[in-house]
């Protein structure tokens, strides 16, 4: 049997084994948090890709009905016939010489869009650093 001076001694955490799992706990925190930032940014920026291939869709739908009934079309009719998810309405989505901008979570996202050209369909392309 264990005498009672043992017992004793043998409760709780000692200082080092705290310390020990605090440096562990830090580490992990100085890993995990860049990495979580990280993150962060790449899914803003694929939520924005996302808004450009809805853009992209828009376009498609309104060039078929441009193609079957000659009904032109521009940057701000594709804006204003868009679906956003998300969060995002037409509010968010702005045009200023043919320059569509995606204003995202405090971020702006931009595409350059080129108008219809005959047969050909208007198209976007991102611009700036994504």
């Amino acid at each position: 049997m264990l005498s009672e001076s043992k017992r004793k001694s043998e409760k709780g955490f000692t200082l080092i084994e705290l310390i020990m799992v605090i440096v562990i706990l830090g580490i992990i925190a100085g890993v995990a948090i860049p990495k979580f930032l990280s993150l962060s940014t790449s899914a803003k920026t694929s939520a924005a890709r996302g808004v450009g291939g809805a853009l992209s869709g828009t376009i498609m739908s309104l060039h078929t009905n441009y193609l079957l009934n000659a009904t032109a079309y521009t940057a701000d009719d594709v804006i204003a016939n868009t679906q956003y998810g998300g969060g995002l309405t037409s509010a968010n989505v702005t045009n200023a010489a043919n320059v569509i901008t995606c204003n995202y979570k405090g971020t702006n996202y931009t595409w350059n869009f080129t108008a219809a050209s005959g047969d050909n369909a208007a198209y976007i392309t991102e611009t700036g650093t994504w």
